[in-house]
């Protein structure tokens, strides 16, 4: 398949083109964000916009009063907020070698996958004359039967379906531990 992708003495029309192409790679590990620390978050943000809300309707009122009563109307909110935040942070970072670790494992897996379809891709052939594409015999091992002719639209789920099929590894059975009884009369 790579090959009339890229022949330039018969180019191929432009949506045969876009359905020949490679399976795209997988994107990159993404760490997720620690759910408790947005929560812990989210509480801070809140408590912070409650709190200058309350500030912004009655700062008028103050004009009055103690300045240490201001002094704690004005600070009240970061005592709630400023140990919200540091708690999100320290969830956030407790958890983050589990997050990059459960992150890299996905990518990993993802990449597995992307192979044995890239793989998979590459032993396709393309009939020019009749538009079809096919695998043939020992294309992906060598007891690989060959395929019937594959509509070009039909390419990309077949590619999928015969990389599932063909290469992918069963996972491996839970191991039981059985308790053996010594051997020899009792």
């Amino acid at each position: 398949m790579p090959h009339a992708l890229t022949d330039t003495g018969h180019p191929l029309a432009a949506p045969e083109h876009g359905l020949l192409l490679p399976p795209p790679p997988p994107a990159p590990a993404a760490v997720e964000r620690a759910k408790p620390a947005i929560a812990l978050y989210a509480a801070a943000a809140v408590i912070t916009v409650l709190g200058l809300k309350n500030m912004a309707d009655s700062l008028p009122d103050l004009r009055d009063a103690n300045a240490s009563y201001r002094m704690g109307y004005l600070l009240g909110p970061l005592i709630l907020t400023v140990p919200l935040a540091l708690a999100g942070l320290v969830v956030q970072l407790a958890t983050k070698r589990r997050r990059v670790k459960v992150a890299e494992d996905a990518a990993r897996r993802r990449r597995a996958v992307w192979e044995r379809c890239h793989r998979v891709w590459q032993a396709a052939w393309l009939c020019r004359r009749c538009r079809m594409a096919f695998f043939p015999k020992g294309a992906i091992r060598p007891d690989f039967p060959a395929s019937p002719a594959i509509a070009v639209a039909q390419l990309p789920m077949w590619v999928t379906t015969t990389a599932e099929r063909e290469f992918s590894v069963p996972e491996p059975a839970e191991r039981k531990f059985a308790v053996s009884e010594p051997a020899g009369p009792r």
